[in-house]
């Protein structure tokens, strides 16, 4: 262990520890520009020169391990002298933007500017000018403010996992680019605005709007994926203006995804819902409080009388706080209404019996890191838990085998072997890779497959973790049968990799037909969401058409029903049948808590006012409960609605069993396509995932679909293709060709406007050339 001494401070260090590490053990500062501690040392900006003792020049503090005796000087003139060189140099080309430049006031180069710099430069030459590129709607370039410290280049390549920047050109002409003219496109691009310490990147969406003095900062949570991400929301007045990651070594270290990073601008969408609405005379027109909750009180007691309460269906949205999701349920079990649920994206439940208690990955994400052989079963964390995604590219890139099998082949952005069926039978891979691990011998065809099997059957512990597309499958309880017996022949430890913000919080807390708070088993509804038994429907924060696999069957389940009560964020997607519509505060107008993959329970803050009349879920839900007459909901404060909850649930555990008893299934068999139809498939993308970020303008791609080459080529289809199902509207799509979908379907983006209107991915369309080309 190496003994040394930092400006007359004596202190012991690891072997390996850099002059620059010790330095902070020791709260001595040395200024930096291209060092950081999550990304490898480039030591290229040379600003943290420290002076050694019998060491003719400066050495760099960031890439100079400590030896045994050394004795450094971080302030001597030898020092000064190097650093205020260096930092005369990097200012050389750089441009007096600071008025102007939205790093103004939280700038590392202004900071060491005003403590390192000579008052007076001596470069009297012309300054050089970078051209700007345009790489995107997210991040803004000023290149001619860059000092190529290469922080953004080595983020993309050692974090992001894609190398989209680099360094081109030499000398004088070198500058940070993209290779070809492209967007940058990582889920993960924005944290290179806050890794460049210059401004040369900075956030296009944020551009102008305020200085960095001028904003409030409230302690939040992203309330989109599961990995529950801790989030710094900055506001204006009543306006969000940016969000930016919290440093949480144990759930997020110091990032977020984009889909976290820029969805706040959905908040400010054009349909937001500011005002209680009733339908008069066929459109919807605003109303008071009073109003709203009187007719919403008065259509659902109708309903009962008439019907009962088992022709409502309550529908909530897995984002919603855990103090929504208690009061929610609570409310309409009050009621006598069995069908509580939050899962939309599911078609099959005849597994029900068999889900764990809730979601749970049953181990921490650090652990995730430590992984050797894992299974990734229908899952693609890379889009639907960018941060958890991050924690398996740690694996990979430590040595650990992941495997992939999923319906379509996905792109990660770390080695993973994927597997799928070019057939489409992605539960025969499942079938037949139970029969490998009972010993049957591989045919020359299923190389994948038997490494799979050989992996599995060799590794100490390996680990299986099921995603979202294992739910959204149409034979879903079939595919978790299979997984199941996979495990167990394996030996393999099982996690879920939840679908939503709070989704493990929606089944703790009894937000599906056969379960109270803390998993204690009921009777429920068992009937489909979206069946004829249904005439009555309560919707919260959900758009039924986009965050249904069965689009059409949520349309017409909807337009059939005699009352229809919808609680949102937004109006612009509403039913034709809602009749009244109660304005909720988002997660960043309002305070509560969510449950993450790991178990986690984390709370977060209101960081501006709600917009209008907007209020929080919690309260009115409270309100409907009174107007209801239905007695122990009248809390007067979120702690108390804390404290029931936290009551009623108890101490849940961290690890559960990832599967009970299953049912006896029969086996469904596939319903033939009708002729010259192809299999319908689909997935929610990162950014169509939920209301919010499907509203966020910076966000927004063009959907396209997806076929097989084989089947383009075959069919003679051209760049843009138009798809029907049968009896629904015709739609035109941009067509990539794809090698990772299966032979004889098409697959296309959920949650987009040419979903909807295709009336979503539930059986076959007929896909055909585009009658006249349109633009891609």
């Amino acid at each position: 262990m190496p003994h040394i001494e930092i400006d007359g401070r004596e202190l012991d260090v690891a072997a390996g520890t850099t002059i620059l590490e010790a330095a902070r053990q020791l709260g001595i500062y040395i200024p930096v520009f291209c060092y950081h501690p999550k990304l490898s040392i480039a030591a290229n900006c040379r600003m943290c020169l420290v002076d050694v003792e019998k060491q003719w020049k400066p050495l760099p503090a960031c890439a100079t391990p400590c030896a045994d005796g050394m004795k450094i000087q971080t302030r001597s003139a030898k020092a000064k002298a190097a650093q205020q060189g260096v930092l005369e140099f990097l200012l050389i080309n750089h441009p007096l933007d600071c008025p102007v430049c939205d790093q103004g006031g939280e700038c590392p180069l202004q900071d060491i500017t005003m403590g390192y710099a000579n008052p007076h430069s001596f470069y009297q030459e012309e300054k050089r000018v970078v051209a700007d590129k345009d790489i995107g709607p997210l991040i803004a370039t000023e290149m001619t403010r860059c000092i190529q410290c290469t922080r953004c280049v080595r983020f993309g390549q050692e974090i992001g996992g894609i190398m989209e920047l680099g360094v081109v050109g030499r000398g004088e002409k070198e500058a940070i680019s993209t290779y070809v003219a492209k967007a940058v496109s990582s889920e993960l691009s924005g944290n290179m605005i806050d890794l460049c310490p210059v401004g040369a990147l900075t956030s296009k969406p944020f551009r102008y709007k305020a200085r960095s003095w001028e904003l409030k900062h409230t302690p939040s949570l992203c309330p989109h994926c599961s990995t529950g991400c801790n989030t710094d929301v900055q506001s204006l007045g009543k306006d969000v203006l940016r969000v930016l990651p919290r440093a949480n070594e144990s759930v997020n270290e110091e990032w977020i995804c984009d889909k976290g990073r820029f969805a706040y601008a959905g908040l400010a969408a054009s349909d937001r819902g500011q005002t209680p609405l009733l339908r008069v005379n066929g459109s919807l027109q605003p109303a008071s409080w009073a109003e709203a909750l009187e007719v919403a009180a008065a259509g659902l007691e109708h309903l009962i009388q008439k019907h009962g309460p088992q022709a409502i269906a309550a529908l909530i949205s897995p984002n919603s706080s855990n103090e929504e999701l208690f009061l929610f349920q609570a409310l309409f079990r009050a009621l006598g209404v069995a069908h509580i649920e939050h899962r939309l994206r599911q078609t099959d439940f005849r597994a029900d019996a068999a889900m764990p208690l809730y979601p749970a990955l049953n181990m921490s994400l650090e652990d995730l890191e430590r992984e050797r052989t894992v299974l990734l079963c229908h899952a693609f964390p890379r889009e639907q838990q960018p941060l958890t995604n991050h924690r398996l590219r740690k694996a990979a890139l430590a040595g650990a085998e992941i495997y992939a099998i999923n319906t379509v082949l996905r792109e990660f952005n770390f080695p993973v072997q994927g597997i799928f069926s070019e057939t489409g039978n992605d539960l025969g891979l499942y079938q037949r890779l139970e029969e490998l691990l009972r010993g049957a011998t591989a045919q020359s065809h299923e190389g994948a497959l038997a490494r799979l099997a050989t992996a599995l059957r060799t590794a100490e512990d390996p680990l299986l973790l099921i995603g979202n597309d294992a739910l959204q499958h149409p034979r879903a309880a079939e595919l978790l049968l299979a997984i199941q017996r996979v495990a167990a022949l394996a030996g393999a430890r099982t996690g879920w990799l939840a679908n939503a913000a709070n989704a493990a919080g929606a089944w703790l807390l009894g937000c599906v037909p056969q379960r109270r708070p803390g998993g204690a088993s009921v009777a429920g509804d068992r009937s489909p969401t979206w069946s004829n038994a249904h005439k009555g429907f309560v919707l919260y924060g959900v758009e039924p058409t986009y965050d249904s696999l069965d689009a059409e069957a949520a349309r017409h389940a909807l337009g059939q029903a005699e009352f229809v009560l919808a609680l949102g964020h937004f109006t612009g997607h509403l039913p034709d049948s809602v009749q009244v519509f109660l304005p909720l505060a988002s997660w960043a107008e309002s305070a509560g808590s969510f449950i993450n993959n790991e178990g986690r329970l984390q709370h977060y803050r209101a960081a501006v006012a709600p917009v209008g009349e907007a209020r929080p879920g919690w309260k009115v839900l409270r309100v409907l409960a009174d107007h209801l007459g239905i007695a122990g909901l009248a809390f007067n404060d979120l702690e108390e609605v804390q404290a029931a909850w936290h009551g009623t649930l108890g101490d849940f555990p961290l690890d559960v069993p990832a599967f009970g008893t299953f049912p006896e299934l029969a086996m469904a068999a596939a319903e033939p396509l009708p002729e010259g139809d192809l299999r319908l498939l689909g997935d929610w993308t990162i950014y169509t995932a939920d209301p919010l970020v499907r509203r966020a303008n910076p966000l927004r791609r063009r959907a396209a679909c997806r076929m097989h080459p084989d089947d383009i080529e075959a069919r003679g289809l051209g760049s843009v293709v138009e798809l029907q199902r049968a009896g629904g509207a015709l739609v035109a799509l941009p067509l990539l060709a794809d090698a990772g979908i299966p032979r004889g379907s098409v697959w296309l983006p959920l949650g987009t406007a040419e979903s909807v209107a295709l009336g979503g991915v539930a059986g076959s369309c007929a896909v055909g050339r585009a009658a006249r080309r349109q633009a891609v």
